[in-house]
């Protein structure tokens, strides 16, 4: 099956908006791990975003998120007002293969949803970058 890679158009975030950065790294990528979450650093000041507060998980970025305590940190940081959404370095970072439950959870709540590049199918993106109205 071949893979592509496409662009979809982030949402138009205010100035402003408060972001938690969520990333899930594998431990074998040691320090190489830190140019992930520092392009979503920079994308976040890029945007002028805030970014409040980091979680970082140490597993499979395609494994399942269930047993992540920083997944589930930072969607309870967006939950409680701390911050307006979350910025990952990918979108497979933030659940692969859970779009609508992710989609559902950004209705709920009203969250952005970025990152600082979109590689994953186009119905999966686009469900992710949509504005949260």
């Amino acid at each position: 099956m071949p893979s592509r890679a496409i662009w979809v158009e982030q949402p138009r975030v205010p100035a402003g908006t408060t972001l938690v950065l969520y990333a899930c790294l594998p431990a074998s990528l040691g320090a190489e791990a830190d140019t992930a979450v520092d392009a979503a650093r920079r994308y976040a000041k890029e945007v002028s975003c805030e970014v409040v507060a980091e979680f970082i998980d140490r597993a499979d970025p395609m494994g399942e998120r269930d047993g992540c305590p920083g997944w589930h940190k930072a969607l309870a940081a967006v939950e409680a007002g701390t911050a307006e959404g979350i910025v990952a370095p990918l979108m497979v970072m933030l659940g692969r293969g859970k779009a609508e439950h992710l989609a559902a959870w950004q209705k709920r709540t009203g969250a952005y949803v970025l990152t600082s590049s979109v590689i994953d199918t186009p119905k999966a993106s686009g469900l992710f970058t949509q504005g949260a109205a």
